[in-house]
């Protein structure tokens, strides 16, 4: 007798024809009395009011390319399909063979009134092989030895009524990579053409956006639009089956590895969102409701893949910053909404930041969403300057920060501070106009004399944070903000200097190893005695640097520098002052690694203001203060406490490069606060950070070239020259 378990779709449906055509009516299985004929998506199902038989014919034998896992096409163990005739349900007889049973452990359950679910329920039974067929009207005795907890039983009677149980799970079998590579190809020869299709419309659609004649710009109706929508998110979802199938558990490395080698984060956005935003975005405001529909459709997409895909996670990130960015910015009526996309923009590049600190366009996006005219504003786009991974085109945008107030606008807002206006004057100054120099000594001197000591009586505990901002945008001058001058060739000689430190100490040694190599030796009791050799993570590479300025980096230089440690001088002589800790400790880690390179303090040195240093650091030198860690260890100092957490500047800090040296790679990551949280001031920070500061002080005192730390009295002083 022929096993229809193992017959193919091509067999099953000629045997259904073959039998059908003995039937006296029609060509179809007619139903008996009380048996319903129903089609379930591709499948044809035959139910009968005694026992149940199915004829399984595939109405489609294209397998979806979604599923990533097979399943059995099961039939019913009692029915022969030899023995079906018209008299169907009356010479039934189950099969010979025990082992030949299957449980049908995905039958489409949902699709049968509860009748019909009864009599399921009796087919999918585990039924003895000598059990008798039944005759018609015979109703089966129940077994109580049939249910139990490995029953196919997907109902149970309860009086007279029915009650759903859970459904167990189908059983899969993985895919295996053969499979798997014919899925991808499959998918990506799809995508391509979708992706060709979306490139030809954009490109069209948005030249006719800029087309300035109106006789010959046609506006699209809203079914066009629905249309051009339906195409990129169809586009998204091939990318979204693609990123699934390559990155399954069960692909090689060479499978996983396409998606980086084709590009498929950056095609998805540049060919399946950013063009069409644009084409949107250039239709404004017609195009206001259909740009609203599709942002949504995009953020739903790049949060799942966020969810999914988690190899391009930094890469999610960004775009969700980007798609809220665009929501933020098409919201004119509403500021409550406004605010909102923009704050959720904000968390989405901190988010990136985190991971990528030394990425320089993230905080251009940053500086986007800052408030205009800001202290925050100046440092987010002077550092996408001066970055590890700079960002050129800021310089483009950093002059709509710059231009107004170089041309003599006045803002009447009171949001928009004097010292404020007075730094992002200075610093456009030095970027745009660095011949200037009347415009740039009338501005210093403000500073100087007045301007910045007032604003921090002002704002009392806010110029923590503050005061981190011109630190930030005051180092970036130094590294004239990522360029030499206004070339367009190289980087500027200080930011070279400290890429080709961190690029030698990456190559010889761990930051740990770097800072024990050179003298380790404790500071003597006896008051003239000095160490040998200084004391950097960079003095073994860069003191004997053959760097070159020429007459106009000099000049430009020695601006910074004079900003940069004026600056400083004003709130190292605010003694007791703890709201300027913050900007201390990062102005002395930058002075800390380029007191190394000799060829840039020979400009510089004459600026910084030693006496007030030494002064400063003389009001922390508690003999409580100087512990053993701080006067010997050249290890990073830590409170010891069980969980550390880092600093509210530490944050700023990290990422730039007068701080690589200073904390180690993943010391936020570790210890990962929340957003919100970061700038919160606890009590035990106070002593963590003067204990930084005296640990830096004294390790610029072991370079014994410009201050000297006496042991015995714990006193610091400068050397004199």
């Amino acid at each position: 007798m022929p096993n229809p378990l193992k017959r193919g779709p091509t067999e099953i449906l000629e045997t259904t024809q073959r039998d059908s055509k003995s039937h006296s009516i029609g060509h179809a299985i007619p139903p008996m009395r009380g048996e319903k004929a129903r089609s379930s998506g591709s499948f044809v199902i035959l139910a009968s009011d005694h026992v149940r038989g199915e004829k399984v014919v595939p109405n489609d034998t294209k397998t979806s390319r979604n599923s990533y896992s097979s399943t059995k096409r099961v039939y019913s163990p009692y029915v022969d399909d030899a023995n079906y005739s018209a008299t169907a349900g009356r010479n039934l007889k189950p099969l010979d063979k025990a082992s030949d049973r299957v449980l049908p452990k995905e039958r489409r359950t949902h699709d049968l009134d509860p009748d019909e679910m009864a009599l399921d329920e009796r087919c999918m039974a585990t039924k003895p092989t000598d059990a008798k067929p039944l005759a018609i009207g015979q109703k089966e005795s129940p077994n109580p030895s049939r249910r139990g907890p490995d029953s196919w039983d997907t109902r149970r009677d309860v009086g007279t009524e029915i009650q759903p149980q859970m459904l167990l799970q189908p059983e899969t079998r993985p895919i295996s990579h053969a499979q798997l590579v014919v899925e991808v190809k499959g998918i990506y020869h799809g995508l391509v053409m979708v992706e060709q299709k979306c490139i030809e419309v954009d490109e069209k659609q948005f030249a006719a956006a800029l087309e300035r004649d109106p006789s010959k710009r046609t506006d699209l109706k809203d079914e066009q639009w629905q249309a051009l929508i339906a195409l990129h998110k169809t586009l998204l979802h091939e990318h979204h089956d693609f990123f699934l199938a390559s990155q399954h558990p069960s692909a090689s490395p060479p499978l996983s590895k396409l998606a980086s080698k084709y590009a498929m984060p950056a095609r998805m956005w540049r060919h399946g969102i950013h063009a069409f935003l644009e084409v949107l975005r250039h239709r404004l405001p017609a195009s206001i409701d259909h740009m609203l529909a599709f942002i949504y459709i995009a953020y739903s997409m790049m949060a799942l893949l966020y969810e999914t895909v988690t190899t391009f996670e930094d890469t999610w990130i960004e775009c969700l910053g980007d798609l809220s960015r665009y929501r933020m910015a098409i919201e004119d009526s509403n500021t409550g909404d406004r605010e909102v996309w923009g704050a959720v923009a904000r968390s989405w590049y901190t988010k990136a930041a985190d991971k990528r600190s030394g990425v320089g366009r993230l905080y251009h996006h940053l500086a986007i969403l800052a408030r205009p005219f800001s202290l925050s504003q100046l440092a987010y786009y002077t550092r996408s300057l001066s970055s590890v991974e700079p960002f050129d085109s800021a310089r483009g945008s950093i002059m709509a920060l710059f231009q107004p107030i170089l041309d003599g606008k006045t803002f009447s807002h009171h949001r928009v501070k004097a010292l404020e206006m007075a730094y992002i004057k200075v610093h456009g100054i030095l970027f745009d106009r660095p011949q200037d120099a009347d415009a740039f000594r009338e501005t210093i001197t403000s500073i100087k004399d007045g301007l910045l000591d007032s604003y921090i009586d002002r704002i009392t505990s806010n110029f923590k944070e503050q005061g981190l901002y011109i630190a930030t945008a005051n180092t970036a001058a130094m590294f004239e903000y990522g360029k030499s001058g206004r070339s367009k060739v190289r980087r500027s000689v200080v930011w070279q200097a400290f890429m080709e430190a961190q690029k030698n100490r990456n190559d010889t040694a761990s930051p740990d190893v770097v800072q024990s190599t050179v003298a380790e030796q404790p500071f003597s009791l006896d008051g003239d005695s000095k160490p040998a050799s200084p004391v950097s993570p960079l003095a073994s590479t860069i003191s004997s640097a053959a760097l070159t300025i020429d007459i106009e980096e000099s000049s430009f230089l020695s601006k910074a520098s004079e900003l940069l440690f004026s600056s400083l001088s004003v709130t190292l002589r605010r003694h007791g002052d703890k709201n300027v800790f913050p900007f201390v400790h990062c102005m002395f880690v930058f002075l800390w690694n380029l007191a190394s390179i000799e060829s840039i303090m020979r400009y510089v040195q004459a600026d910084i203001p030693w006496s007030d240093i030494c002064s400063f650091l003389n009001t922390l030198a508690k003999p409580e203060a100087i512990t053993p860690a701080v006067l010997n260890s050249n290890a990073f100092p830590k409170s010891g406490e069980k969980v550390e957490r880092p600093l509210p500047e530490d944050y700023f800090m990290r990422g730039q490069l007068f701080a690589l040296d200073y904390l180690s790679k993943n010391w936020c990551e570790d210890n990962m606060v929340d957003e919100e949280e970061r700038m919160l001031e606890l009590p035990s920070m106070t002593a963590s950070r003067v204990e930084r500061l005296l640990w830096l002080g004294i390790r610029m005192a072991k370079m014994n070239k410009w201050i000297y730390y006496d042991t015995v009295v714990h006193t610091f002083r400068p050397i004199p020259e």
